[in-house]
């Protein structure tokens, strides 16, 4: 048997073990690649790369391997060695995101393709919380119990959960006993008002149960209406109604773990080369020797005079070593301009802008990357779409002579994702979102919905709570629609947290400053907090408002440093930097 033909064979049953069927063309064709290599690790390591490909590739639906889609494959591996803008930092609008669904036949998550609507139908709104619902189901089934199951395995937390239509049967008809700790039922739905009168129902896919929470032992975080929960108690058959005794949020998982379950799928980009790309060492390699920075701005007023001069100062001080990039979020101009003559107001601040950029940091502008999203104020589409999420991106016709000045500027959605090499960041900016989760808690009743809780809790509690009401949740939104509107069909994977992201930056003007990464500098300012799932939560705060905050996220060390500029006459030779390699350290004017 000749080479030739031991490396045809070999590279049809690599093909078949992997679930692929390559055709005879192809098959030539990639013999005739791989023969001039010497060794045989390395035509295993291209058999590998070129699998990795076809495993994510959205073209492949059939498993069939065809000359086409080899020659991509090749082309994709060799542009492996060479890394260009796109790669190393990326960022995608809510309405370019792919869409997944759980599975619970086959257990996996499976792409949706079809076309989507930002108005969709009622369907698209019950989607939105039956796919929350899946992927917190099939979390749970991976989350084990202190509990020893049959031959001393111990059950997960999915072992234990039952089914609301499971009340309904013979098996929960015992006799009811509210004192009683054994037999106890555990149940996951979702909370809501199905009737006025203010009582809650747990609802799942298969129906929905009325509850008595009167005498319920809450556990730490915020349950709000639409809000997915562990409840454990006893089933009264009589009154059909169930009493808990403990209500908790379900526990969160770290990514590391999701991506395992989750599979191959990008769910960051619709472009698959890019999470191939992602996995590349070259990335990986380029993070850890890069020590870069990417700036976070939220509410920069460009019709103040005194913050433009502040933000000028910042961008001028960051002209020498230039992070990788700056977002900017809205709101863009203060609240006293009329709706009439605000997008040509929004127009003519954002040109003034490009031209001092253009003009004044040339640095920045040849090698960093501007990200503006709108924020909850900016009323260039009108009052009425304002506080429905996603918000769209500015009107190209108000941005094209900031494009033209500053090439290297991208206006995105609010939310949007960003990607820097192997790092995964979700940007939001809102107003009152952490206020709005407490203060819709169900325990503190209608009456009371107005008070304030900082009364009873620290900020630094509700900062806890809320961060861990968010990752139990897997998603950015997890008060009622009425509260925070959403547009349905975009819902479910813009606002999803799964699997979690390495960053979340959720700029909300309304709440305290706070970060749940470490820092270095004890007198940094902000709340530190700690994140269970290993994921970074931070609240830039707001420019304009709160003594010029801004935050710096240091990539390589994956730290969030919070800076202020201090409220004093500008001095055009301030600068942020203390030395030239200041990447850490905090930014102050001199």
């Amino acid at each position: 048997m000749t080479e030739t033909t031991k490396l045809r064979k070999f590279i049809v049953s690599t093909f078949s073990l992997n679930g692929f069927t390559i055709q005879e063309r192809a098959c030539a064709y990639l013999v005739q690649q791989l023969e001039p290599l010497e060794s045989k690790e390395d035509c295993d390591q291209w058999l590998d790369k070129i699998v990795d490909y076809m495993r994510v590739s959205s073209t492949n639906d059939e498993n069939i391997v065809t000359y086409e889609l080899l020659s991509k494959a090749l082309k994709f591996c060799c542009n492996l060695q060479i890394l260009n803008d796109e790669d190393i930092l990326h960022v995608t609008p809510a309405y370019k995101l792919p869409r997944y669904r759980y599975c619970p036949t086959t257990k996996k998550f499976q792409r949706i393709k079809s076309e989507i609507s930002m108005f969709g139908d009622a369907q698209s709104k019950i989607s939105q919380y039956v796919d929350r619902y899946t992927v917190i189901r099939q979390r749970m089934a991976r989350i084990k119990t202190t509990t020893d199951g049959t031959l001393n395995q111990p059950l997960t937390i999915g072992d234990k959960i039952r089914d609301v239509d499971y009340l309904l049967s013979s098996g929960a008809c015992r006799k009811f006993d509210l004192s009683s700790k054994s037999n106890s039922i555990l149940l996951l739905g979702i909370l809501v008002q199905l009737k006025e009168g203010g009582r809650h129902y747990l609802e799942d896919p298969t129906g929905a149960i009325p509850l008595d929470i009167s005498a319920t032992d809450f556990q730490k975080g915020y349950f709000t209406e639409n809000c997915c929960v562990l409840a454990e108690g006893r089933y009264c058959s009589d009154r059909r109604v169930f009493f808990v005794t403990n209500m908790a949020l379900p526990p969160c998982e770290r990514s590391e773990i999701s991506k395992i379950y989750f599979g191959e799928s990008n769910n960051f980009s619709e472009n698959n080369d890019l999470n191939l790309k992602s996995c590349n060492p070259k990335l990986l390699e380029y993070e850890k020797s890069k020590n870069r920075m990417i700036v976070f701005v939220s509410d920069v007023f460009l019709d103040d005079p005194k913050v433009l001069r502040k933000f000028h100062t910042l961008l001028s001080s960051f002209n020498d070593l230039a992070p990788v990039a700056i977002v900017m979020m809205g709101d863009f101009l203060s609240c006293h301009i009329p709706s009439h003559a605000y997008a040509q107001q929004l127009k003519t601040h954002l040109t003034q802008l490009g031209h001092f950029l253009h003009d004044n940091t040339p640095i920045l502008c040849k090698y960093t990357m501007f990200v503006l999203l709108s924020g909850p104020g900016d009323r260039y589409s009108g009052a009425a779409g304002a506080s429905i999420l996603p918000r769209p991106l500015i009107p190209e016709f108000l941005t094209e002579e900031f494009r033209r000045l500053v090439p290297r500027c991208v206006f995105t959605t609010n939310p949007c994702r960003m990607q820097y090499c192997t790092q995964q960041i979700h940007i939001i900016r809102t107003d009152g979102l952490m206020k709005k989760t407490a203060n819709y808690d169900i325990r503190h009743g209608l009456t009371d919905r107005k008070k304030s809780t900082t009364v009873t809790e620290s900020d630094d509690d509700i900062i806890k709570n809320y961060i861990k009401t968010l990752e139990s949740q897997s998603h950015l939104i997890t008060v009622p629609l009425d509260v925070c509107p959403t547009y349905w069909p975009l819902a479910s994977h813009s606002l999803s947290l799964y699997p979690m992201p390495d960053v979340v930056c959720i700029a909300d003007s309304n709440a305290p400053e706070y970060s749940t990464a470490g820092s270095n500098d004890s007198n940094s300012c902000g709340s530190k907090i700690s994140s269970s799932s290993g994921c970074i939560f931070f609240n830039p705060s707001s420019f304009s408002k709160n003594k010029y905050t801004f935050s710096v996220y240091i990539t390589a060390q994956r730290q969030i440093e919070d800076s202020n500029l201090p409220d004093d006459e500008y001095d055009a030779n301030s600068t942020l930097m203390d030395s030239e390699d200041a990447v850490g350290n905090r930014r102050k004017v001199n």
